[in-house]
């Protein structure tokens, strides 16, 4: 409760010293008024007229130890990443649904060896990955196209295109690498 009142009267210093700053930029022109609700604004304001705002700048001081005093008295909840740190804990731990690169290798894995129920084949048989492989190679021939256009407009000076069209050249030439690798391993099933 008392760092929440520390905080209170922190936030309520620094207010009160920007108050003062716009009153004193307004007293000397309309344009250092407006210069001073812009960023960087009350820093050259300061640096040019440093004898306008020595009360602001008392009230800005005393900001200081009032948000120090916050923190040192614990005013961050438990759940800041201040705790979290110097406690170990972290969010992920006690989240329900951790994201599935986060969680650990054995979590969530059912061991089918051990229950009664019917085998299902996850597997899709002979039929089924000819059928997958001959929509890869459309959807690789239809790739290709793009690329081949792709790379007939591209210009020899444009650096960042030409990196761009090389990073999914070698993505589509992987891609052919599996779905040959495929058609070769179907085409030693029938064999």
């Amino acid at each position: 409760m008392a760092a929440l009142i520390f905080l209170a009267i922190g936030l309520l210093c620094a207010l009160i010293g920007r108050i003062l700053l716009v009153g004193a930029a307004f007293g000397v022109s309309v344009g250092w008024g407006l210069g001073v609700l812009l960023p960087f604004g009350p820093l050259l304001f300061r640096l040019s007229y440093p004898d306008l705002a020595p009360l602001s700048r008392k009230f800005r001081l005393a900001t200081l130890p009032c948000v120090l005093l916050y923190f040192i008295l614990g005013g961050a909840s438990p759940s800041s990443l201040y705790q979290r740190h110097f406690s170990g804990q972290t969010q992920l731990a006690h989240a329900p649904f951790a994201h599935y690169g986060l969680e650990a290798p054995g979590r969530g894995v059912k061991d089918v060896s051990a229950s009664s129920g019917p085998l299902v084949e996850l597997m899709p048989n002979t039929a089924e990955r000819r059928a997958i492989n001959a929509r890869e190679f459309e959807r690789l021939r239809a790739w290709s196209e793009k690329l081949r256009l792709r790379k007939r407009d591209l210009l020899h000076s444009d650096i960042e295109g030409n990196r761009a069209y090389n990073v999914e050249l070698a993505q589509y030439n992987a891609a052919l690498d599996k779905a040959n690798a495929e058609k070769n391993s179907l085409a030693a099933l029938t064999k």
